[in-house]
């Protein structure tokens, strides 16, 4: 007897109530997601979008939050007027859906008005499986540094605009040389599999970046 089975069900991406999130967090969140009236403040501000078992948040740079108040204060007046902030993904142990960061970058890039889209990712052992999902959604990775903790974060933006030349390919394991670069100007746009991570593709902005 041949037996039929269902079709996998897709997860479907859609905005997410605060209950949501909240249950998301309490899972699978990280130190971003802490206290929880930090957590309040992000979607009173902001809008969740994810899974059932995966989400992120697409906040306004004005938004009255400590980690869009640190990405304020290291930009200066830079590209903040009408800007918007993915935050980090929040997930329960599953592979974060590619779809999710093109709508939630899409989302954000319908916001903006004529800033800038940043995004956050930890500096954790799930980079390496999301930096390339941001490279596809056109960020680049401007920064390496802790936001409003202690903890370090890579911090990508959109409008990266680089000069014509050949990568410099860096380790992503490699942060003291990874910095160096990113304090010089450089920004990551690429990356390729490296010894069971990734090595990343630096390039030169313009002076109009």
């Amino acid at each position: 007897m041949i037996q039929v089975c269902d079709p996998p069900r897709q997860r479907q991406i859609r905005r997410l109530s605060a209950e949501e999130f909240f249950t998301l967090v309490r899972c699978g969140g990280a130190g971003f997601y802490r206290p929880c009236s930090e957590v309040l403040r992000m979607l009173t501000a902001g809008e969740a979008w994810g899974t059932a078992g995966a989400a992120l948040l697409v906040l306004p740079l004005t938004a009255d939050t400590a980690a869009a108040a640190a990405l304020r204060s290291w930009l200066g007046r830079r590209q903040l007027e009408g800007g918007c902030l993915l935050t980090p993904p929040v997930n329960t142990g599953e592979e974060l859906p590619a779809r999710l960061v093109e709508i939630a970058a899409a989302r954000a890039d319908r916001l903006r008005r004529k800033g800038t889209v940043w995004a956050v990712i930890e500096c954790t052992e799930t980079a390496a499986a999301l930096l390339p999902l941001y490279f596809r959604q056109g960020f680049g990775l401007r920064a390496l540094r802790p936001l409003e903790s202690l903890a370090p974060c890579f911090l990508l933006c959109t409008g990266c605009a680089p000069v014509r030349t050949a990568p410099v390919w860096v380790p992503l394991e490699d942060r003291v040389q990874l910095a160096l670069l990113l304090a010089k100007g450089y920004a990551a746009l690429d990356s390729r599999p490296y010894g069971g991570s990734l090595a990343l593709a630096l390039y030169p902005l313009k002076e109009t970046e």
